[in-house]
């Protein structure tokens, strides 16, 4: 089973932060949600414009006004509990315990009915068994991790942290069990029963059995106990790396830097460092600050601290990294390698990209190349202009401080923060939505015990039909009780089919009548999705204000919750974001070409005190300053890319200079990495100063991504390079007869056309194609020679060499 693994003018918030007509906010606000809740039920009950203007301002307000004026906290407190997430299994730890056993009970009753498959039809059966199956669990596992992560309770985080953990044992038991697999192969092998299978369910049935042999299903029993020592050594290793990031700093690890060496940076940053630090006199009898090189402090002195030897000396001591994430992680490496042979690949990185778009190594270094023969001419050019800057050689620690410098240089671009409330960005999503899809986001009301935090905003999906198509709660705002995961989105429940399900005793899917619909007389079960970031909550008299990052990340994470929505195919296996890790990143990296887009900014970007609009001029600017460091980001991105690839190669063990393997061996491969010809130039290019290894330090020890994206870290910079084509080729292309609407000085890449054929060709697949062939149908339009789709269609070599041969839009 596989692993987890959502145009009416606004009205001004100073018009509602009080009371009005006897008439208290939360009562307005009751009675906007109770309306909202009555047109969905009843879309013919207003016109469709009061219930857009009204549905829109309801939309805003719950995330820039206060949550105590949202009824948040009421309805979190108050009232008989209906279930986490619309859970009827779900209302309490103990509850959530019961659930996990009855989703094993549950899937033990589907592996026997699987088992004992004998029939034609109880043989056709086979992989609607496995679907559900894997449904059952991971409906709970996907909530655990969910709890763990965000909940504010204690005993709820150790019920989490338990049915998790029982629940993970016996999946793995699932992943090596050799009756099941046998019985899903003399199903797919058998043309009688295999010529049945949609092209949906094909793949369906092709990931669960990939899944079955990356487990190494078909092992001797003693390579598979081998098998299994080694995936236990790689998840201790694993949370052994990630621990290693929170230990505390030991004194030798700490620097002194003079106290009026701060002067120069921001003053909000000067006093947290201070407060977070101890001051001392040296026998100079200057002030010295006692500092703990963290990413905040990093940050703020490499970036504005004039002196360049605190710079290297902060830098430096950054770096370092730990000894114990190195040991961690080379341990974890090692075994990686050793798992993969055990399996009988010649690589991790051959045995995790088998089933990727990439298909192999090989292929994702071709790719990478490519990428990088387009665009070192330009981070040359970069670097060049920062040593004209400084007037002599560039290092690592004068990066930021340089760019930093230029920019000032050139202009400082006034804050956008006031003209992105997060109510309006929200709004702004909806519309963006409702015009490319025909999908509209609409707040709602949660029910006692549905959320777990008060701040927890719910929205509902709603297509032109009036029709619900899941839900999206977003747990956006920071607070002490969540992990620091950053932003993410959660799938806590995948869309599937349900009206054919396998019956089982005792089962009970606490389904809620709000999470199933009916459709052409099936019906299906709803996905549940969950947004996490860390915005500043609303408070009284200033609704949350975004940076533009931020506001791109809201955009990539609603693309992620949007793909979750419309890629309902009917199998949980293959629904929504459950698709190759190379292709899965397309439609959210998408959605950040429409956040940066001026006619989509207009939609909703307003000064939050004045309602003007953003000016074009300020957004022309934006794109420029992210054009001059677009190729510094560029290398960082492709950097860490060959790095993952090496970490995972056949080569594991070896050094280019042939040197005995010993401690610490990832370090000598960060900096052959380093020394590629792929990030170097000819020894006079100035370049190579500034992105070279700095002797001492260990950034692996730092890059977390190798514990989740194995192998797969290229794919980030994949996405983008396809996303890049799509949105220049089918919705807003720099060709003269662009299907995109030109309109005030701007394209329009709001184009329902357009819309439609990424929603049929890309969207609404979510795992359910190979999404090569994917991609080349929503590119073949008429835009894209021929030749490319043809290279393409056919998902081999030749199209990662016509992939990495497209550069990024922004290069």
């Amino acid at each position: 089973m596989r692993r987890v693994a959502g145009s009416v003018p606004c009205m001004r918030l100073s018009s509602i932060s009080a009371g009005r007509q006897g008439r208290t906010t939360s009562s307005i606000f009751v009675r906007r949600l109770q309306t909202v809740s009555t047109a969905a039920s009843h879309p013919s009950s207003k016109t469709a414009h009061e219930v857009s203007n009204e549905d829109e301002r309801t939309l805003r307000d719950i995330f820039d006004l206060p949550t105590k004026t949202t009824l948040g906290s009421r309805w979190y407190h108050q009232g008989q509990p209906t279930g986490l997430l619309m859970e009827t299994r779900f209302v309490s730890p103990k509850s959530f315990r019961k659930a996990g056993k009855q989703a094993v009970a549950e899937a033990q009753e589907l592996v026997s009915r699987i088992l004992q498959a004998q029939t034609d039809s109880e043989r056709q059966q086979v992989l609607k068994c496995l679907d559900q199956l894997s449904d059952a669990l991971c409906r709970v596992m996907d909530v655990a991790e969910l709890v763990r992560q965000v909940h504010p309770d204690s005993a709820w985080q150790k019920a989490a942290d338990d049915v998790y953990a029982e629940m993970f044992d016996y999946m793995n038991g699932l992943n090596t069990h050799v009756g099941l697999y046998r019985k899903l192969v003399e199903v797919m092998d058998d043309p009688a029963s295999s010529k049945m299978f949609s092209q949906v369910e094909w793949e369906a049935a092709l990931s669960f059995r990939r899944d079955f042999e990356r487990s190494g299903i078909h092992l001797s029993e003693k390579a598979h106990e081998q098998f299994v020592r080694l995936s236990a050594g790689i998840h201790e290793h694993s949370r052994g790396f990630l621990r290693a990031q929170s230990l505390p700093l030991t004194k030798d690890q700490t620097i002194d830097v003079p106290l009026d060496h701060l002067r120069w940076l921001p003053s909000y940053a000067a006093m947290e460092i201070l407060q977070a630090s101890q001051s001392h006199k040296h026998a100079d009898g200057k002030t010295y600050v006692r500092l703990e090189p963290d990413d905040y402090a990093a940050h703020y002195i490499l970036r504005d601290c004039e002196d360049e030897g605190t710079r290297e000396l902060v830098f430096r001591a950054w770096q370092r990294g730990s000894s114990e994430a190195v040991q961690s992680l080379e341990a974890m490496l090692k075994q990686r390698l050793d798992l993969a042979h055990t399996v009988g690949y010649e690589s991790f990185g051959h045995m995790m990209l088998e089933d990727k778009m990439a298909k192999s190594p090989s292929h994702v270094n071709e790719f990478l190349r490519g990428l990088a023969t387009h665009a070192s001419p330009r981070w040359t050019a970069v670097a060049q202009s920062l040593k004209a800057t400084k007037g002599s050689d560039v290092y690592p620690w004068d990066r930021e401080h340089l760019v930093s410098r230029q920019h000032i240089e050139s202009g400082a671009l006034p804050s956008l923060m006031p003209y992105f409330s997060l109510g309006r960005v929200i709004l702004g999503l909806s519309r963006v939505f409702k015009s490319l899809y025909g999908v509209e986001l609409r707040a709602a009301i949660p029910q006692p015990g549905e959320i777990w935090h008060p701040e927890v905003r719910k929205l509902e999906a709603i297509d032109e039909q009036g029709q619900l198509l899941g839900l999206v709660y977003c747990d956006v705002f920071a607070r002490p009780s969540k992990s620091h995961v950053g932003a993410a989105h959660f799938t806590s429940r995948c869309a599937r089919r349900i009206d054919d399900d396998i019956s089982v005793s005792g089962s009970d899917a606490g389904y809620s009548s709000q999470t199933v619909v009916e459709r052409d007389g099936k019906k299906f079960q709803l996905p549940v999705v969950v947004l996490i970031c860390d915005f500043p909550a609303p408070s009284e008299g200033a609704p949350p204000l975004l940076t533009w990052s931020n506001v791109e990340t809201i955009f990539h994470e609603m693309g992620h919750a949007i793909h979750s929505m419309l890629g309902q195919n009917g199998y949980h296996n293959v629904a929504g974001t459950r698709c190759p890790v190379d292709f899965v990143e397309l439609p959210s990296i998408m959605m950040e070409h429409f956040a940066r887009s001026p006619s989509v900014l207009s939609l909703f970007a307003l000064h939050y005190k004045t309602d003007e609009p953003l000016p074009v001029e300020l957004i022309r600017k934006q794109a420029e300053l992210r054009r001059q460091s677009s190729a510094l980001d560029l290398h960082a991105q492709l950097f860490m890319s060959a790095l993952d690839q090496r970490y995972h190669s056949a080569q594991l063990y070896a050094s280019g200079e042939g040197k005995a393997v010993t401690d610490g061996w990832s370090t000598r491969v960060l900096a052959e990495v380093h020394r590629d010809s792929m990030f170097t130039g000819p020894d006079s290019s100035p370049a190579n100063s500034m992105l070279s290894y700095v002797r001492g330090t260990r950034w692996q020890s730092r890059f977390t991504h190798l514990i989740g994206y194995g192998a797969s870290y290229y794919a980030y910079l994949f996405d983008r390079v396809l996303a890049g084509q799509v949105w220049n080729r089918v919705f807003n292309g720099d060709y003269p007869h662009s299907q995109s609407t030109y309109q005030n000085g701007m394209f329009n890449p709001l184009n329902r056309d357009a819309g439609e054929r990424f929603k049929n060709e890309v969207l609404r697949w979510g795992g359910g194609r190979n999404p090569w062939l994917s991609l080349a149908a929503v590119l073949d339009n008429g835009r894209t020679p021929s030749a490319d789709i043809e290279a393409i269609s056919q998902g081999d070599r030749s199209a990662m060499r016509t992939v990495g041969s497209w550069q990024l839009p922004d290069i």
